[in-house]
């Protein structure tokens, strides 16, 4: 059995919603869960509830505080909240021994609904106190839950923060001592039995016993010495008082166990280590020394802030090897429900297994609630890297093709007043244009819209990305040929279908949109053949003479492939498309070009301001003062030794980075050039996507690009 959905009402900050529903509900998988989400968000309640509901092995006395109660107003506080978790998929044995409170859900499989109502009441003197009431059973005819019941569901709690040297210290609130007693190798066979360490310390108390009343010389023994002191301070009726033996330890097991203290060979051990091995000793009550068969309850293993203490390959070790612990492993009993903030920590587990928290709202990513598919679930484990998994904890989240814009993105937001930072929007490079499978993530399944009647994820994500179809300059100042072959739509695919008699599962439909300087390289990449009967056919569909306005055809077309392809997607998605071919060519066609084209001649030339290449510049930046109607040719020659790869486009945007944060600093140019930059149809698109990530709703962030 596995705890399936737990629900807070009136549980510190979820409240209950209009309908009358909890304030959230919890969906978990039967192995593995991590939560996450930003701070405040409610990762420490959901967990705090689950053990407040079942309780822990370690039977940590927990107190019902003021701040468990909803708080709806400054010091006001609800008098109650509920709690209620659902168990399902129990067994035959397990059903047995909860028959009296299982219910049976909509496919008839057993069901456990356990409920903690804790109300805040007066008794007749007028004193509060808190009556709580733990009961299981079908909805509206629950009944208190035994004490017998209720300890086959306690779970196994690890708290954030860990002082793992005090806690494995001996001592009367030895969490040690908690630990081993309820190990069955400290189980006694019956109460009239002594455990076989009771026996050991038996043994060593009486040899302990027996060295201090030896003599150390003639008629002096320790113990006597003593006794003979004691006596003095005793009257005559009192001398049985002055009897003393000395012992190493009272015999009892709780006594013993109270007084040890855990440690590796190895010497001082810093808190991260201590920490690890603090962690090993509670996985001993993970029950692993039963046979699954045999184990009956769900056994739950909370971990709180898991990476606490420990350095990103430790945090990386250790949730590997219990992610991998339960999956490779089905017989193996029992459910791990953790939380984390760690970056490093997320992107290295499986993302079915994540737990996303956002607007009192919690959304597994698993494939049934989510947009994702098996083959997706297999790409962002390989490349949802610690760079990427930090959209988990963003208020917004901006996704770029490359490098380029990952270092200028920032420095643009700074400068037009919306640093990336203060806003908590995290820049994602996917390193090409994968983007769908990122915005999968955020996007719900049909089940999830209609059997849960819940909203969609909420956190504002912009695609920038670029359109990719060359200008008519580009073939003008190349001279290059003014033919091409290329399949640019739907329609035309559906053709070439028909002509070559394939099925769209041989085409790789990726290509679609792509240039080829022949029909041959366009039928190796679409993995079609070309024979005598259709080559005639082929060159109808295929072949694109190269004018202007088929380049706007291009571009139009190539607009509404991207739109379409995002369109079925729910997240709160933003698309930003760069209004001519790439972002680079945008730039020497914006206002920033005299900018952009300083940082192409710095980063070509060893000397940019000397000799020829200089005369050179010189020419291009007084075009800028003529105003003149040749802004796509200037922009071309700006834009060319980043196209032909005489420079880095990664260097040239942290160069004009660099520039646009120098201009941030003079007062008097900052504010004329974020006037010209505001108004810049070129960059409109990168403003819009830092706009919407920033949740600024306006005229400007709304507009059609």
């Amino acid at each position: 059995m596995y705890l399936k959905t737990i629900s807070l009402t009136n549980f510190r900050q979820f409240s209950v919603k209009e309908d009358e529903t909890p304030g959230i509900t919890v969906q978990f998988s039967p192995k593995f869960n991590v939560i996450v989400g930003e701070n405040d968000s409610g990762k420490t309640a959901i967990i705090d509830a689950i053990r407040y509901l079942l309780g822990s092995i370690s039977n940590d006395f927990e107190k019902i505080k003021q701040e468990d109660f909803f708080c709806y107003a400054k010091d006001k506080y609800t008098d109650n909240f509920y709690i209620e978790g659902t168990f399902t998929s129990l067994s035959d044995k397990e059903a047995g021994l909860f028959l009296e409170w299982l219910s049976f859900d909509e496919n008839g499989d057993y069901e456990l609904r356990v409920s903690l109502k804790v109300e805040r009441k007066r008794n007749d003197n007028g004193q509060e106190y808190i009556d709580q009431r733990i009961q299981a059973g079908e909805k509206n005819f629950e009944f208190r839950l035994s004490s017998k019941a209720r300890d086959l569901l306690k779970t196994t709690y690890l708290k954030p923060l860990r002082d793992a040297d005090t806690e494995l210290k001996p001592g009367i609130r030895s969490r040690l001592a908690q630990i081993l007693k309820v190990h069955p190798a400290f189980k006694k066979e019956s109460s009239e039995t002594n455990h076989s360490l009771e026996q050991i310390m038996q043994e060593a108390n009486d040899k302990v016993e027996g060295f201090f009343k030896e003599d150390y010389v003639e008629d002096h023994s320790l113990v006597s010495d003593i006794e003979s002191l004691l006596s003095d301070f005793y009257d005559n009726k009192d001398q049985n008082k002055a009897k003393t033996n000395f012992s190493v330890s009272s015999t009892d097991l709780s006594s013993i166990l109270r007084k040890l203290s855990i440690n590796t060979e190895d010497v001082n051990l810093g808190l991260g280590n201590m920490n690890l091995l603090f962690i090993a000793t509670e996985l001993l009550l993970l029950n692993d020394y039963v046979e699954s068969s045999e184990l009956v309850g769900p056994h739950i293993t909370l971990i709180e802030e898991i990476e606490a203490h420990l350095h990103t390959q430790a945090q990386i070790r250790l949730i590997k090897y219990l992610e991998e612990e339960l999956e490779s492993n089905s017989q193996r009993a029992g459910q791990f429900i953790l939380t984390s903030h760690s970056t490093n920590l997320v992107s290295s587990i499986d993302p079915k297994n994540i737990i996303f928290i956002q607007g009192n709202v919690a959304y597994p990513m698993r494939r049934e609630f989510s947009e994702l598919e098996d083959n997706d679930f297999e790409f962002l484990e390989r490349f949802l890297d610690a760079t990427k998994s930090n959209l988990f904890f963003a208020k917004g989240v901006i996704f770029v093709e490359g490098d380029s814009e990952m270092l200028l993105i920032p420095a643009l937001a700074n400068f037009i007043g919306y640093p990336l930072h203060k806003y908590g929007i995290s820049l994602v490079n996917v390193r090409g244009t994968s983007f769908e499978r990122y915005i999968k993530l955020f996007s719900r399944s049909t089940l999830w819209k209609e059997s849960m009647k819940l909203p969609s994820i909420t956190t504002p994500i912009a695609i920038i990305t670029d359109i990719d179809v060359k200008p008519w300059v580009y073939y003008e100042q190349e001279e290059k040929n003014k033919a091409i072959y290329s399949i640019l739509n739907e329609e035309e695919l559906d053709e070439l279908l028909t002509i070559c008699n394939i099925s769209r599962e041989k085409i790789i439909e990726e290509n679609i949109g792509n240039e080829y300087s022949t029909l041959k390289k366009l039928a190796n990449d679409f993995k079609f053949e070309i024979s005598s009967q259709n080559t005639d056919y082929l060159e109808k569909i295929a072949k694109k003479e190269i004018t202007p306005e088929y380049i706007n055809a291009c571009s139009r077309d190539k607009f509404r492939q991207i739109e379409d392809k995002y369109e079925k997607y729910d997240a709160n998605l933003k698309l930003c498309i760069a209004p001519q071919w790439t972002l680079e060519y945008c730039l020497a066609l914006s206002s920033l070009a005299p900018i952009l084209l300083e940082a192409v001649q710095e980063i070509r030339y060893k000397k940019p301001y000397e000799g020829k290449q200089y005369e050179v510049f010189q020419s291009l930046m007084s075009e800028f003062d003529k105003g003149t109607l040749e802004t796509e040719k200037i922009a071309y020659e700006i834009f060319k030794p980043i196209n032909n790869k005489l420079v880095s486009k990664a260097e040239v945007a942290q160069t004009l980075a660099v520039k646009l944060n120098n201009l941030t600093k003079e007062e008097v140019k900052h504010m004329e050039w974020k006037e010209k930059i505001n108004c810049d149809e070129n960059l409109k698109y990168l403003i819009n996507a830092i706009k919407h990530t920033s949740s600024i709703i306006g005229s400007e962030s709304n507009e059609d690009e």
